[in-house]
């Protein structure tokens, strides 16, 4: 974000501020925000990293960010539509909105960030009353009829070096084959014991865990599509046993995958 959209962001004599962007690259940037933002990550999947907890941000899920909240964001998709809402800080806020929290986009949430999609900027009662009206029923709309998931965050540490980011993009890419350390160090120029090297000294894992998390991140990803079935989500995620994928799924998230899904039928309903 350049200062000048910073500025007015929070400046207090606007209700609200929209913005949204189709990025290839996500500006990793910190920040602090004097109002709160309600993010929706249309195409990709979006990590939201808070001074205490690492969030995963799939698709049909918005998070609200409390006004004061520092954070950044990661991404190792590409050509995300972020659709961004500040709202300016309410004397009396309902407790769901106090703290960061992921929510399921219904029907309803979903319609109106479409018809919202090519707004910009401010936006105050005086000067756009319509606008106004809508984002303070989307304000009100989200503690009633949208329910915190309780399956986030998932600890997913996230590159820093480019090399690393590289060969993320290239994993996510391909997320359904089984390459091994030396398969991929092979193919970015490196030997195997350089790249395990990098791993730790870059995320302090190794690369079968990376590997593993952003399965499930890709699973979590599917599984909020309703569209496959669990063993189909295992095998498009690079599994040949749902035992095997069933077991990691539960290790990693804390929650079995049919019960995620479950979950899932249940917000959406």
């Amino acid at each position: 974000m350049e200062p000048a959209q910073l500025a007015a962001i929070d400046d207090d004599q606007n209700d609200f501020y929209v913005c949204h962007t189709h990025v290839d690259r996500i500006d990793p940037r910190e920040y602090i925000h004097r109002k709160a933002r309600l993010l929706y990550a249309d195409g990709g999947i979006v990590h939201v990293f808070t001074a205490t907890k690492h969030w995963y941000l799939p698709g049909r899920f918005y998070m609200w960010i409390p006004a004061g909240t520092a954070y950044h964001l990661e991404s190792s998709s590409s050509r995300i539509h972020l659709y961004s809402f500040y709202f300016k800080e309410e004397k009396e806020v309902h407790p769901s909105l106090l703290t960061p929290n992921i929510f399921l986009s219904n029907d309803l949430m979903r319609e109106m960030f479409l018809f919202a999609q090519d707004w910009k900027g401010e936006i105050s009662k005086k000067k756009h009353y319509a606008k106004y009206c809508l984002l303070r029923a989307m304000m009100a709309i989200i503690p009633e009829m949208s329910t915190p998931i309780d399956a986030f965050p998932m600890q997913h540490p996230y590159p820093k070096s480019e090399k690393l980011r590289n060969i993320a993009r290239y994993l996510n890419m391909n997320i359904d084959q089984a390459f091994t350390i030396e398969q991929v160090a092979a193919r970015f120029g490196m030997s195997s014991r350089s790249l395990s090297r990098l791993f730790k000294e870059d995320m302090g894992i190794s690369y079968i865990r990376f590997l593993r998390a952003i399965r499930m991140s890709k699973a979590l990803e599917l599984m909020s599509e309703n569209s496959y079935s669990i063993l189909e989500i295992a095998m498009r995620v690079g599994y040949n046993e749902l035992s095997s994928f069933s077991n990691i799924f539960t290790r990693v998230t804390g929650i079995r995958p049919s019960v995620y899904m479950s979950k899932i039928n249940e917000y959406k309903n």
